[in-house]
């Protein structure tokens, strides 16, 4: 029996390999079918399996085919004879033992904090994200948990910020209340975000300046290792870890300067993140913590048009609930670190928002 359940998953992860172009595990499977014990709610079998959002909807789809799971109203449920394979390979549901508090983060604030409260306040004028820039804002208690945990290593007090896009999570606003950094400088393509950032910066008098630039560009050399710190949220793919997270290294002044980034299971397979860590590698920084889950993302408007909508087994647009998550990475550079800038206009068939394992852009 032992043997055969071995085998089924071989199977399994060989065709859906095949199907979606993503490789996966004989093991990646066996965490989408304890997710599928685990809820019927087809988001949250994306969250909790961690596994890209193409693979998981390819997995639902030959399951469907194969008769071991089935829909029943939006929801995702196994099949008698998805039951009884389910007994032989003897999976339990997933369990996360995280802290409720504090959403498994390990940072706790108060929510009547003077900080979390007038953000609370501005965040809810912020503009709409567009698809054309592959937006998607994360709550504002994720953004305030990000200031906070800079703050307890040191990285905000007296130092100069870059944000580098991904400004629709008005993370240099939330930086600028704390009246700790010493300049903070936020570069973003949408002029929206931009002409937001500046008026608030300029109405409650905060030590920010926000500038429209499109990353896909050279940054300008005065900007080359002038910052302590910097912070960014790209898109998941080659392009745009070399417009942003490369881009942001080489801002840094010296050895010992940190960067933080958002990276997702979502949208990047276990072989991209082999991309993404020789890449750092390379660049000679060492990541200090990645930090699980800390980033909540609050459902995009335009989800409807994306594919991972349009390939979802049940077809029904999530509820409130957060589905989509991102860890949180802090890095440190090394002595000897490199400072890359380059032109990615140039790669023309490039894609920069989007790949074949991204599917929320």
């Amino acid at each position: 029996m032992e043997k055969e359940v071995k085998n089924l998953l071989l199977d399994l992860s060989q065709l859906i390999s095949q199907k979606s172009r993503i490789w996966i595990s004989p093991y990646g499977v066996e965490k989408i079918l304890r997710a599928i014990k685990t809820t019927s709610d087809q988001w949250m079998i994306i969250r909790i399996s961690e596994e890209p959002i193409n693979v998981v909807n390819k997995t639902l789809e030959i399951l469907l085919e194969r008769k071991i799971v089935k829909v029943k109203n939006e929801k995702i449920y196994f099949t008698k004879r998805g039951r009884e394979i389910l007994k032989d390979i003897n999976l339990e549901k997933i369990v996360k033992p995280e802290c409720r508090k504090c959403e498994g983060r390990g940072i706790n604030f108060k929510f009547d904090s003077k900080l979390y409260s007038t953000f609370l306040e501005i965040q809810k004028k912020r503009p709409k994200p567009l698809k054309k820039y592959d937006q998607g804002n994360v709550t504002p208690q994720t953004t305030i948990a990000r200031v906070l945990l800079a703050m307890s290593h040191g990285d905000i007090e007296n130092k100069e910020i870059l944000i580098l896009g991904a400004e629709d999570d008005l993370l240099g606003l939330a930086l600028a209340l704390t009246k700790k950094p010493k300049k903070i400088l936020v570069l973003d393509i949408d002029k929206r975000l931009i002409d937001f950032d500046n008026y608030w910066a300029e109405k409650l008098k905060l030590n920010l300046k926000a500038e429209v630039f499109d990353l896909r560009r050279k940054l300008p050399k005065d900007l080359i290792g002038k910052f302590d710190v910097f912070f960014t949220d790209p898109s998941e793919t080659v392009q745009s870890i070399k417009g942003f997270i490369l881009k942001g290294i080489a801002t840094l002044k010296s050895p010992g300067c940190v960067g933080y980034f958002g990276f997702t299971f979502k949208d990047s397979s276990l072989k991209k993140w082999y991309i993404l860590q020789k890449i750092l590698n390379n660049s000679k920084v060492v990541i200090t913590e990645i930090l699980r889950e800390f980033n909540f993302y609050e459902n995009w408007p335009y989800l409807e048009e994306t594919k991972s909508f349009k390939e979802s087994a049940a077809e029904k647009l999530p509820d409130k609930t957060i589905w989509y998550t991102s860890n949180w990475y802090r890095l440190v550079t090394l002595p000897g670190f490199k400072r890359i800038n380059i032109d990615l206009l140039k790669y023309k068939g490039k894609k920069f928002y989007n790949d074949i394992e991204n599917s929320t852009s």
